[in-house]
This record gives C-alpha cells, sequence and structure tokens, in this order.
C-alpha cells in the first residue's frame, strides 16, 4: 500500500468516527440522552488519531508543513479544529455541547478532502518554511474557537428560547446559566479575535521572505482582514453593552464573515495563495 493510499485509509476511518460523533450529538439532544453524548466526545477524541497520523505522513513525503492543495488545507483544517475541540472540551466540559457545530463541520472539512487528488507537486522554496508552519498554526487555532464559540451562541440562543418556554431540553439544563453560556463565549470570541491577528501578522512575514512584501492586497490578505476587522467592532459593540441574545446573532453573522474568508474567497477570487506549482509567478503576473 502506498503512503497516499494509507493515507487515505487512516482519513475514511476518521471521517467515519467523525460522522458517528456527530450522529451521537444529534441523537443525544433528540433523545435527551447524556450518554451519547459522552459517546460522541469518546468518538472524537478516537477520530483525531487517524487523521494526526494521515497528516504526519503527508508531512514525511512532501517535505513541509501539509498546506497545498484542497487535500492539504482541509485536513489540516480539520485536525486543527478537532483538536481544539477536544482539548478545550477536556479543560472546561460545559463547552461539550459545542460538538453539534464542530463536528458536523469536521465531518464535511475532512469529507472534501478524501474526495480530493493526493497528486503531489514540485512547489516553489518558498513553501518550505516555518513561516509556513507558524501561519497555518494559528489558522487552525482561529477557526477552532470560531466554530467553538459559534457553537456556544447557538446553544444560547435555544436554550434561551426553551427556558422563555419553560420546558429546557435536559441537555442544555446542565449547561451553565445564560449569563456564564455569554461570558464562556465572549471569552472564546477573544481569543479567535487574537488568532486571526497572529495568523495575519505571521502570513506578512512569510510573505515578505517569499515575495519581499509584507502586504499585496491580496483577496486571502483583505478577507482575512475583514474578517478580523468585523470580530473587533464585534468585540467592540460587547464592550458597550450589546450581550445575550442580539451579541449571539452578531456572533453567528460574523462567524459567516469568518468562515467564507477561510473557504469561499480562495474560490471566488484569483489569489497569490494558490494551491498549483506556479503560485510565484501568478503573483507576478497579478503584479503588472
Amino acid at each position: 500500500m502506498s503512503s497516499a493510499e494509507t493515507q487515505l485509509t487512516l482519513l475514511w476511518l476518521s471521517v467515519s468516527f467523525c460522522f458517528l460523533a456527530t450522529v451521537c450529538f444529534f441523537s443525544a439532544l433528540s433523545f435527551k440522552k447524556e450518554k451519547l453524548e459522552n459517546y460522541g466526545v469518546t468518538c472524537s477524541h478516537i477520530a483525531i488519531l487517524p487523521m494526526a497520523a494521515a497528516l504526519a505522513l503527508r508531512w514525511i513525503e512532501t517535505g513541509h508543513v501539509p498546506s497545498i492543495g484542497t487535500y492539504e488545507v482541509f485536513t489540516i483544517y480539520a485536525a486543527g479544529v478537532l483538536l481544539f475541540y477536544n482539548i478545550i472540551q477536556y479543560w472546561k466540559p460545559s463547552v461539550t455541547i459545542a460538538g453539534t457545530v464542530v463536528l458536523p463541520v469536521v465531518t464535511l472539512m475532512t469529507g472534501i478532502a478524501v474526495m480530493s487528488s493526493t497528486e503531489l507537486t514540485e512547489l516553489p522554496k518558498t513553501y518550505f518554511t516555518y513561516w509556513l508552519g507558524i501561519h497555518m498554526l494559528f489558522a487552525t487555532l482561529a477557526l477552532g474557537g470560531v466554530l467553538v464559540a459559534a457553537g456556544l451562541s447557538i446553544a444560547y440562543l435555544i436554550k434561551g428560547r426553551q427556558e422563555a418556554r419553560g420546558r429546557v431540553n435536559p441537555l442544555l439544563k446542565k449547561l451553565p446559566d445564560l449569563d456564564r453560556l455569554d461570558y464562556l463565549g465572549h471569552r472564546i470570541t477573544l481569543f479567535a479575535f487574537l488568532m486571526i491577528g497572529i495568523m495575519i501578522a505571521s502570513g506578512a512575514v512569510w510573505a515578505y521572505k517569499s515575495w519581499g512584501r509584507y502586504w499585496g492586497w491580496d483577496p486571502i490578505e483583505t478577507w482575512s482582514l475583514i474578517s478580523w476587522l468585523v470580530y473587533g467592532l464585534y468585540l467592540h459593540l460587547r464592550l458597550t453593552g450589546v450581550k445575550g441574545k442580539l451579541a449571539s446573532w452578531l456572533h453567528i453573522a460574523v462567524v459567516l464573515i469568518v468562515i467564507f474568508s477561510f473557504y469561499g474567497a480562495p474560490y471566488l477570487y484569483p489569489t497569490i495563495h494558490d494551491r498549483f506549482v506556479n503560485a510565484d509567478s501568478i503573483y507576478l503576473q497579478g503584479s503588472d
């Protein structure tokens, strides 16, 4: 079995456990069974192991941080988000419910990865730098924080509505009260904001070392900056008194912008963050 075949086998195993975790989380809410939620957490813990092994094999095979092409990008994002969720869920069990948002997204990302080409291409030397690894690390931490915070915002809205009706799902009832849930979501949002900022800064250093400029108004750079500024505006509104239900709805809107900057912009605009061997030449042509 080749390295690529081994990687795909591991990722299929991982996506299977991610799917099982997703089913367990939604079934737990539907049937009000805490045991099913625990099964979902266990499946999410197991899923990270084959995913990490697949990434390690890809890293060894290519000699660089897996970050080029749909296969590598979606795999490393999925692994980073899943690892972040597992760590924060262990540290703060009260955020376990965020798995109902995180695991479906991870399942989708891993599924897209395994259906993509694993073909290896010769890359420009600009990609062989530790700054690329730093950039991708903080990108995955940012995405993990965004999704977990989104899960808490959705949980806040659902629990608030059910409390108003006087009937709260037992799994939601064991969550912290609404004020505490709002506070936790805010803290994780602040973490995501900081990670996006460091992601942009480390990307700028990589760009300077690779192409001789810190900023070129590339679509990915521009949308990353937009998402960071929108997050900053959201946090500013929080400081001025916007909380609770309105804050949760605003946060969900911000999350959609951030997700677009991660996944939508690269496919709608020509960008130096290209997935092909001629990334350098594309940049040079675009700068003419």
